[in-house]
């Protein structure tokens, strides 16, 4: 059985009160950039950013799954990104990621976007997701908690622990 037949593909466009979660589009390259850079990682160009997530949206696609930019709702500009991923789990069972501008931390975004993203994953008809989270984030572990997922275990990698963190669908 193949991804296409097991799950739906994620919806392309998601709103909440707030947000507007869309795919990429390649004038959020230059925000991309900006909040790449913003985590203090190496710095990000537009042209770097437009070499990579074509491709990573297109093998999530794939996947059923994927990355949607946020917006403000009626604005241009990114906020930040909510995804789908396989990331540290699987296809099956993803992992959901988010990261924000510095500038709109604080404001409840991220667990806005990740309940609209949750619900959607369950209509692609995934039964479980996982939050992978450091330990020293708890801001994100907080999210985490407010989304409903709840602490399974521990892991170790070459940087430290890792949290993992389950959400399973509600039964209906």
């Amino acid at each position: 059985m193949t991804i296409a037949t097991r799950f739906v593909p994620l919806e392309g466009e998601l709103s909440t009160e707030r947000l507007t979660l869309s795919p990429f589009h390649p004038d959020d390259a230059v925000a991309y950039a900006a909040l790449w850079t913003a985590r203090g990682g190496e710095p990000a160009t537009p042209d770097q950013v437009l070499a990579r997530i074509p491709i990573l949206e297109a093998r999530l696609a794939e996947q059923c799954l994927g990355l949607r930019v946020l917006r403000l709702a009626g604005e241009r500009w990114p906020i930040g990104y909510a995804a789908l991923i396989p990331g540290r789990a699987s296809v099956d069972e993803p992992e959901i990621v988010s990261e924000l501008l510095p500038a709109v931390h604080g404001h409840g975004f991220a667990t806005e976007a990740g309940r609209a993203l949750i619900d959607a994953a369950w209509r692609t008809g995934r039964e479980r997701l996982w939050a992978t989270t450091r330990p020293h984030n708890r801001a994100s572990l907080r999210v985490a908690e407010k989304l409903g997922f709840v602490a399974h275990h521990i892991a170790v990698d070459d940087r430290g622990e890792i949290v993992w963190s389950v959400r399973e669908r509600p039964v209906q």
